[in-house]
């Protein structure tokens, strides 16, 4: 029988870095789509159209990828504060991702380029107006587990506070394009630039959390076996992923 090697936490981790790839698709669709207004248009409305197909693909792969992210990132935190949460929380951004690729948005009064603009929301309209707030609440929680268990390594306090800005910027940006858009006309303003800087600042520092995660990894595969470092206390002695455990305050095993 065949067996199959399993996947390289590190390859998996590498699946985080769609994130920040994700933005830069739309950012690109977006200035070249006919019709289409990146500042006063949502990122979802790339969906409609000859080429929504695209944001579509976009959506679905980045998805996936970022399921793929969570494996690596059990795998990579197997022990310690989040080491449950925070896979569980990068697969359900992985997921929203994939349902709203699945399930497109309706058109709008603004851009509707394949059709007439319903007279009521359809249910994959409203399924997909669902996913962003279940995105960016996700993306929220995932900075905020992170950021302690960044604050468990005095040398990590920068990425402590990086995590909690992040979960502050990322929904208080996504809010701002509400605000700035009206849900009855379906019409509004500046909308998709605010909608561009939220994913912006929340996919891009899930970006750069696996770049991290993935060089701690390499860090940890080339240090010396504890078994024959200096003593079992040395940091060369222990790989980086369980001095995040160590810090003064209790464990929460469960995330």
């Amino acid at each position: 029988m065949t067996r199959f090697r399993p996947i390289p936490t590190r390859a998996l981790l590498g699946c985080g870095l769609a994130a920040p790839l994700f933005v830069a698709v739309i950012l690109v669709e977006g200035a070249l789509r006919p019709g289409y207004r990146s500042v006063d248009h949502f990122i979802s409305e790339l969906s409609l159209g000859r080429w929504g197909w695209i944001q579509i693909a976009n959506f679905i792969v980045t998805g996936l990828l970022l399921v793929a992210f969570a494996v690596g990132l059990r795998s990579a935190l197997p022990t310690g504060r989040g080491s449950r949460s925070a896979p569980i929380l990068a697969a359900a951004c992985g997921l929203s991702l994939i349902t709203a690729g699945v399930f497109t948005m309706d058109p709008t009064p603004g851009y509707h380029p394949d059709g007439p603009v319903p007279d009521k929301p359809t249910l994959h309209g409203m399924i997909h107006g669902f996913m962003p707030f279940a995105l960016y609440l996700a993306l929220a929680a995932l900075a905020c587990v992170l950021g302690r268990r960044f604050a468990a390594e005095p040398r990590r306090h920068a990425w402590m506070w990086y995590c909690f800005i992040t979960a502050v910027a990322t929904p208080t940006t996504f809010m701002t394009a509400a605000t700035q858009y009206d849900f009855q006309t379906q019409t509004g303003h500046n909308h998709g630039l605010w909608n561009r800087i939220s994913l912006a600042v929340g996919l891009g520092w899930l970006g750069l959390v696996a770049l991290r995660l993935i060089l701690d990894t390499a860090e940890a595969q080339h240090a010396p076996d504890a078994t024959t470092a200096p003593s079992a206390g040395s940091p060369r002695g222990r790989d980086v992923f369980s001095r995040w455990s160590d810090a003064p305050a209790p464990t929460d095993a469960g995330g």
